[in-house]
């Protein structure tokens, strides 16, 4: 899938707003060019107030929305409507409501609420983002992306019940000839006109058999979607809630602890020798050293790496299928939960941590051999 990510400023700097764009296939420049043909041919083009705007789109050979004429806007409207399929959102913060120490701040934060939902629907993801300012790729893998997957795998603890898949992702920062942002600069626009001017019809004429607006109580935040694509089964982005009630308090029992702490290795093992490692490889060296690591002696940091890579592996290898057991699925499920934990911060969480840690020791000095389960064989792990 495609994620199109994009900024904006209105209402003289009260406003910032930001876009996403989720499509399952790249926006091609064809969909550009066919509605800058259209408005070079178009005989409104003619008019002595639109003429210049006209050829100044027409110049540059890109949309930029708050630039262009409503000939452009129509052009470009049409285009997308005939040619783009995906789900849209925006966010919109009022400036003088918001404790956000920078803009940045603002944005970092708005890029990831728009593409939460994305984990749970695919194992594949190309973002791309706008340029602006000193954004660049290494930034966004080093630091955007991995405090996002942080804050995924920590959710594993509070809704253990949500599909999570670790995708291999891939980033790109482009100037406005890219297509994709030039149809979600204009959506962004469209919806932040709308929200200025009642009359406003261009958010209305775009696509979508489903559209939403959201508004916080003291109104520093607003929203719009729009959803294009067809939505998937709730099966497939969520587990049943039946298998996730872990008020029991054998889960938190010392032999239950052990089982999770070999399971857990056992999935790992597993995933080293899978013979198709289309959907680990983008961390198969995370896997590698959990599996060679798998009978030393560590503490707290390596039952959070255990924690991070199972994580990881659980929805990509399909840990839970739709025929597993019942009992089992709330096994797998509070195991992912409990692992989840040790990324907290708090006296629970590190005394949680630190008795992982304890009981993985314990069972390499007393039943070694229950850490190398699954070590040739790939018949459970998908």
């Amino acid at each position: 899938m495609f994620v199109y990510l994009d900024e904006t400023e209105f209402g003289e700097g009260r406003f910032s707003g930001y876009a996403c764009l989720i499509t399952p296939i790249r926006i091609e420049r064809a969909v550009i060019d066919e509605a800058l043909e259209n408005l070079r041919n178009d005989p409104d083009r003619l008019d002595s107030v639109q003429t210049p705007m006209d050829d100044r789109t027409l110049q540059r050979s890109f949309f930029h929305a708050a630039d262009d004429s409503k000939n452009a806007h129509s052009h470009l409207c049409k285009a997308i409507s005939k040619h783009v399929k995906g789900d849209f959102k925006s966010h919109v913060f009022h400036t003088n409501k918001h404790s956000f120490s920078s803009k940045e701040d603002l944005y970092d934060l708005a890029s990831k609420l728009a593409v939460v939902g994305l984990f749970s629907r695919t194992t594949e993801l190309t973002f791309v983002f706008e340029q602006r300012g000193s954004l660049n790729v290494g930034a966004l893998l080093t630091k955007w992306w991995p405090d996002l997957w942080f804050d995924l795998a920590r959710n594993a603890y509070v809704s253990p019940f949500i599909v999570k898949y670790y995708p291999k992702v891939t980033f790109e920062v482009s100037d406005k000839l890219e297509p994709g942002l030039q149809v979600v600069d204009f959506m962004l626009w469209a919806a932040q006109k709308a929200r200025m001017d009642a009359r406003s019809q261009w958010y209305d004429r775009l696509p979508g058999w489903s559209k939403s607006k959201t508004t916080t109580e003291d109104g520093g935040w607003e929203g719009d979607s729009i959803r294009m694509l067809e939505p998937e089964p709730l099966e497939t982005r969520r587990y049943d809630l039946e298998h996730c009630k872990f008020d029991d308090p054998k889960f938190s029992e010392i032999e239950i602890l052990w089982q999770f702490i070999t399971n857990i290795q056992t999935v790992i093992n597993k995933s080293y020798f899978l013979k198709d490692k289309a959907r680990v490889e983008h961390f198969f060296a995370d896997v590698e050293y959990l599996y060679l690591q798998r009978d030393v002696v560590h503490g707290v940091d390596h039952i959070k790496k255990m924690a991070a890579c199972f994580i990881k592996l659980f929805d990509n290898v399909g840990v839970v299928q739709k025929e597993t057991p019942p009992n089992d699925k709330a096994f797998w499920l509070a195991a992912r939960k409990c692992m989840a934990l040790v990324f907290y911060d708090g006296v629970d969480a590190w005394f949680h941590a630190t008795r992982l840690a304890d009981i993985r020791t314990q069972l390499i000095e007393q039943k070694t051999d229950y850490l190398s389960i699954g070590v040739d064989d790939d018949s459970i792990v998908a």
